[in-house]
């Protein structure tokens, strides 16, 4: 195997076991993204002498017999909505260019501590606020199978570098699929953690040195294997000092760690969001894989439609998003809503109903949101997992032409909403759940595809535990041609 071929923890060991130098993994990393960048454009800024010189100390401490951790020395590229210290954090904003961070995000810290050295930071959507990766300031991001596809977003930078081999480890956030969705447009593994279990302070938005984190969105690792998401989880958990000075975190062990002990439930497809003929056989194949080897498949869907539970995730999200909107914006989405007919329940109009929500209004809808968690949880009693897309087709065109509202994507050969690329991960950050995203192989677009597979709330450990099951049954991140 070569160094491109091995996982974070493995290069981790290695160079803790004088087998590889930092200097040398970091050099090769380098080499690999001044090689393909420029095809790829998934990294923006980069540190790279920085990076080098951090490498030549990590082995001058090895040498000396001191290890930080296990990602002692190891190369990583991490998402640019994260501050690192010396590097932009603009989420291609204008208003934000050349704005150089003074402090480290929390889970910066914690990969730090942990001896990661951090070489560059990849691409998003503006302001995070889309499922592909381009903007003004940086422009687009090429899916590694197909350059004229996306990667998704808004982690898009983080799954283009992964899959082009730019880095052994990333690390993503998530409100409405952001680190599912590029995983299953890029054929990796990333996890959604539990809200609030890792800190998400140093993530921007919402602004630079908040001291607040946004509600509903979350931050976990992206990998090409699960042995590295199931690492950076371990590393990057636990509450902050303040919480954690009286609080303690521990998460229940996986409620299954093979087939046998394994309930599954299976949601592969809707008629209020269709989904790909291919996707939804690769969900099924994945359930007949942990079936035949001793999962239980268990007829049970939550007590709700589809339908119901998106209009109060939009209803949630869509304040959250609008907090940063212009007065313009806001004035416009007053007019969509002034011109909608009372019963509209176009995505569109849901959203921009939400966006308006009065605190009062908006607190009734919270109020349902908790109801949703409650039949959620009646769920999980009878399963241990729900399989589901993570979103309708496999990577998108590049589609920049239209607004957001007037953009298709395609579903077996039916136009249909763009929105709909978010309705399928509402599905887990609604009530706050975890959510594992898995490769499911080859569309035959010959791009990748994906799935997720939806846990109760604080059962990270057994929707991780489950991707690895499959994983070992052979589903697995299989490298672009172009990079290997």
């Amino acid at each position: 195997m070569t160094i491109l071929e091995f996982s974070a923890a493995q290069i981790g060991d290695k160079i803790s076991r004088g087998e590889l130098t930092s200097a040398e993994v970091t050099a090769f990393f380098i080499e690999r993204i001044e090689k393909h960048n420029l095809d790829v454009n998934a990294v923006i800024d980069t540190r790279f002498d920085k990076a080098l010189t951090e490498a030549k100390l990590a082995d001058e401490k090895r040498e000396a017999g001191t290890i930080d951790g296990p990602l002692h020395g190891v190369p990583m590229t991490i998402k640019d909505a994260f501050e690192v210290v010396g590097l932009t954090c603009d989420v291609g904003y204008p208003a934000f260019a050349g704005r150089v961070s003074q402090t480290d995000a929390v889970v910066v810290q914690r990969l730090k501590a942990a001896g990661a050295i951090i070489i560059g930071k990849t691409n998003t959507p503006l302001l995070c606020a889309d499922l592909q990766s381009y903007n003004d300031l940086h422009g687009t991001t090429n899916n590694p199978y197909n350059p004229a596809h996306t990667p998704g977003g808004s982690s898009g930078g983080s799954a283009a570098a992964l899959a082009a081999g730019f880095t052994p480890l990333e690390f993503g956030s998530d409100i409405g699929g952001s680190i599912r969705t590029p995983a299953h447009f890029c054929g990796l593994f990333g996890h959604k953690p539990t809200y609030g279990i890792i800190p998400a302070r140093g993530h921007v938005p919402p602004v630079h040195g908040a001291l607040t984190e946004s509600a509903l969105n979350v931050v976990g690792p992206m990998a090409r294997s699960v042995d590295d998401i199931e690492l950076a989880f371990n590393l990057t958990l636990g509450l902050e000092k303040t919480s954690a000075a009286a609080l303690q975190l521990t998460l229940p062990e996986a409620r299954a760690t093979k087939p046998k002990d394994l309930r599954v439930g299976l949601w592969p497809g809707d008629a209020y969001c269709p989904v790909d003929d291919e996707i939804s056989a690769g969900i099924a194949r994945a359930a007949k894989t942990l079936e035949e080897q001793g999962a239980t498949i268990v007829d049970a869907r939550p007590d709700f439609t589809l339908a119901e539970h998106h209009e109060v995730y939009l209803m949630n999200l869509a304040p959250i998003i609008a907090t940063g909107f212009p007065t313009a914006e806001i004035e416009k989405l007053a007019k969509t809503v002034e011109n909608a007919a009372p019963g509209d329940k176009a995505a569109n109009i849901i959203q921009a109903r939400g966006a308006l929500l009065a605190h009062r209004e908006w607190l009734v809808w919270h109020e349902m949101k908790a109801r949703l968690g409650a039949k959620w949880a009646e769920l999980f009693e009878n399963i241990d997992i729900l399989l589901a897309p993570a979103a309708p087709t496999p990577a998108m065109p590049h589609m920049q032409d239209k607004p957001f509202g007037e953009r298709e994507i395609t579903v077996n050969g039916i136009q249909r909403p763009y929105s709909d690329n978010v309705v399928w991960a509402g599905l887990a950050s609604l009530c706050e759940l975890p959510a594992t995203a898995v490769p499911l192989g080859k569309h035959s677009s010959g791009l990748p595809i994906g799935m997720q597979i939806i846990g109760p709330v604080y059962g990270d450990r057994t929707t991780m535990a489950a991707a690895r099951m499959l994983e070992q049954a052979g589903f697995a991140f299989v490298r672009a041609e172009a990079y290997g």
